[in-house]
């Protein structure tokens, strides 16, 4: 089964459109749940990201049609990357 980590930022339009945000961003990310996706990790960051998700699945289609889901709501702007373990990274660059 594939990893992925998809990076989430609030759209600036939705901070002034929606008064209840955290109600939206819950509502844009059941789009995991609505997929069946296995294995949600989610994290909230301090940093350039404000959401951070760690998922994993066997269809490779399945990050493009969460991730448009999610970004056609217009609440949430994503970045999806596939994670391999560090340690089959280490053995490729070998």
């Amino acid at each position: 089964m594939a990893s992925y980590m998809m990076a989430m930022t609030i759209n600036p339009h939705a901070k002034k459109e929606h008064p209840d945000l955290a109600h939206h961003v819950d509502e844009s990310l059941e789009a995991f749940t609505k997929n069946k996706v296995t294995g949600v990790k989610v994290f909230a960051s301090l940093g350039r990201y404000d959401y951070l998700v760690i998922f994993e699945t066997e269809d490779q289609a399945l990050p493009y049609r969460v991730a448009s889901e999610i970004s056609n709501q217009g609440v949430l702007q994503t970045e999806t990357w596939p994670l391999i373990p560090y340690e089959d990274f280490s053995e490729l660059i070998q």
